[in-house]
C-alpha cells in the first residue's frame, strides 16, 4: 500500500503538472496562434534531441542510485558526467548556429544552449530523487517547474515577446526547479571512484538508446514534420499531442513509482514479487486512455476548437495519437521491467528495432500522407515496442501476467460512458463551458460505473483513501 499511496501522490503531481502544461499550450496557442506555437515546438524538439547522450546518464543515475550503495558517489559522478557532456554539445550547437535557427525557423540558437545546460541539470536532479525512492518530491519538483514555466512565458508573451521569450521562460524555470530539487536530497554529492564512474558509463551506454526511443516517440513525428509541412500544423499536431500524453500520467505515475522497487527485487532475483508489481501496474496503465480514447471519437473537434476554431481539424491526428500513447504506455512498463533487472543490453535491442523503425514510418508516411501520416507512424511504432517488450521481459522471468479482465471491464465502463456523452451532445449548446462539461460528465460516469463494476479497483480506490487504515469503508 506504500508503493500505491506513493503512486497516488505522484499522479496527483503529475496532474497539477499537466494542467499547468495544458493551460501553457492553451494560452501559447489562444495569444500567439499555431504558427508561433509551432515554431516553439521545434526549438523544444531540438533540445530533446541534444539531450539523448545525456539521458543515458541520467538514466543510469536512477537505476544506481536505487540500488541504494555509494549513493553520494553515483549522484556525484552522473551529475559530473552529465555537466561535462553537456559542455561539449553546447559548443558543437554554438558551432552550427546558423543551420539550427534555419530549422526552427527562428535566431534561438544561443537560447537553445541555455535550455539546454538548464535541463541536463533538472533531468539529473530529478533522476537522482527518484533513485532515493523521493518519486512523489520529484513530482513535486516538476510540478513547480511546469507552474513556473506557464507564469514566466504567460508574463513574456504579455511583454510583448514571442519564440525567443518562450525559451527564455522555460529555461529559468528549469534552472529554479533543479535547485529547490538540489535541496531535497537525502545524500551529498561526492566524487565517484573509477569503478563506479565505470558502472555509471556500462548501464548509461545502453539506456541511452532507450531514452532516444523515448524521444523519437515523442519528437520525431515533430522533427520529420518540420521538414514537410507548415508551423501551423505542427502547432495543432502539438496540441493534440500534448492532450493524449494526459491520458497516460496514471501509467508514469506507476512506472515511475516501480521501477526503484523493481530495481531492488530485481538484485535479490525475486521475480514472483515482480509479476505481482507488473500485473497491478498494467490495471492502472490503461484506465484513462481507454475512456479517452473512446470520448475522442465523440468529442474531439469540440474539445480542439476551445484553443482556436483552426484546431479543430486535428481531431483525427487527436484519436490516433491517444490511441498511439495508449498502446506505448504498455510497452514501456514492461521497457521499464527489463531495465529494473539490470538489462539494458535487452532494452538497447528492442529499442534499437524501435528506432529504425519508427525513423523509416516516418519519412515514408509523412512524405506520403503529411502529418496523418505522423500520426499512424506513431501508432505502427508503438505496437512494435509493446510486443518485442513484452517477449524480452518474457524470456527474462517469464510471461507477465496481463489482467485481462480488469481491462475489459474498463472498455465497457467506457462504451456506456460513450452512450451517455451522446446523448448529453445532442441537447449541449455549442459552447466552450458546455463541452468543459460533457467532459466533466464523462468522466463522472465512468469513474462511478468502473469503480461499480471492478472489485479490484475498487478495493484500489478504497485502499488510498488515507483514513482507511483505521476505519472499514465498505
Amino acid at each position: 500500500m506504500r508503493f500505491g499511496r506513493t503512486a497516488a501522490a505522484y499522479f496527483a503531481s503529475q496532474v497539477a503538472l499537466s494542467l499547468a502544461g495544458f493551460l501553457a499550450t492553451f494560452f501559447i496557442a489562444r495569444l500567439l496562434g499555431a504558427a508561433a506555437l509551432g515554431t516553439y515546438t521545434v526549438a523544444v524538439a531540438v533540445l530533446f534531441w541534444l539531450k539523448v547522450p545525456t539521458n543515458g546518464i541520467t538514466a543510469a543515475i536512477n537505476k544506481r542510485v536505487s540500488e541504494g550503495v555509494d549513493r553520494g558517489a553515483y549522484v556525484g559522478g552522473g551529475l559530473g558526467l552529465s555537466i561535462a557532456v553537456a559542455g561539449a554539445i553546447s559548443v558543437f550547437v554554438l558551432a552550427f548556429g546558423g543551420y539550427v535557427d534555419r530549422y526552427v525557423g527562428a535566431g534561438v540558437s544561443g537560447l537553445i544552449v541555455v535550455l539546454y545546460s538548464a535541463n541536463v541539470l533538472f533531468d539529473g536532479v530529478s533522476a537522482s530523487l527518484k533513485g532515493q525512492k523521493k518519486v512523489a518530491l520529484a513530482g513535486g519538483v516538476s510540478v513547480v517547474e511546469r507552474v513556473g514555466r506557464l507564469l514566466a512565458q504567460v508574463g513574456v508573451i504579455l511583454l510583448g515577446y514571442e519564440v525567443a521569450g518562450l525559451v527564455v521562460g522555460h529555461a529559468i524555470s528549469l534552472f529554479v526547479a533543479a535547485m529547490l530539487g538540489l535541496a531535497l536530497f537525502d545524500v551529498r554529492p561526492r566524487l565517484p571512484t573509477r569503478a563506479q564512474l565505470a558502472s555509471l558509463f556500462d548501464y548509461g551506454r545502453y539506456s541511452w538508446l532507450g531514452s532516444l526511443q523515448s524521444q523519437m516517440f515523442g519528437w520525431m513525428d515533430t522533427t520529420v514534420l518540420a521538414f514537410f509541412v507548415a508551423s501551423s500544423l505542427i502547432g495543432i499536431y502539438e496540441v493534440a499531442w500534448t492532450l493524449a500524453s494526459t491520458l497516460t500520467l496514471i501509467s508514469t505515475a506507476v512506472q515511475q513509482t516501480l521501477f526503484p522497487e523493481l530495481s531492488d527485487l530485481g538484485t535479490d532475483d525475486r521475480h514472483e514479487r515482480i509479476h505481482h508489481f507488473l500485473n497491478e501496474g498494467l490495471v492502472f496503465t490503461g484506465i484513462f486512455v481507454i475512456p479517452g480514447l473512446v470520448g475522442a471519437l465523440i468529442l474531439g473537434p469540440r474539445l480542439l476548437r476551445i484553443y482556436r476554431p483552426e484546431f479543430s481539424q486535428g481531431a483525427t491526428i487527436l484519436v490516433i495519437l491517444i490511441a498511439a500513447r495508449g498502446v506505448a504506455a504498455f510497452g514501456s512498463q514492461f521497457v521499464s521491467g527489463i531495465n529494473a533487472l539490470d538489462r539494458p543490453d535487452v532494452a538497447f535491442t528492442i529499442n534499437g528495432a524501435f528506432v529504425l523503425t519508427n525513423l523509416s514510418l516516418n519519412v515514408v508516411l509523412i512524405r506520403a500522407f503529411g502529418w496523418h501520416g505522423a500520426a499512424v507512424a506513431t501508432g505502427l511504432s508503438a505496437c512494435l515496442l509493446t510486443v518485442l517488450s513484452y517477449y524480452g521481459l518474457s524470456g527474462l522471468i517469464g510471461r507477465p501476467s496481463i489482467p485481462a479482465r480488469e481491462i475489459g471491464l474498463q472498455f465497457v465502463a467506457a462504451l456506456a460512458m460513450a452512450l451517455v456523452i451522446y446523448g448529453l451532445q445532442s441537447v449541449a449548446p455549442a459552447t466552450h463551458y458546455a463541452t468543459v462539461g460533457l467532459v466533466v460528465a464523462g468522466a463522472v460516469t465512468y469513474v462511478a460505473l468502473l469503480v461499480g463494476l471492478s472489485p479490484r479497483v475498487r478495493k484500489k480506490a478504497v485502499a488510498l483513501v488515507p483514513l482507511s487504515d483505521r476505519f472499514a469503508l465498505t
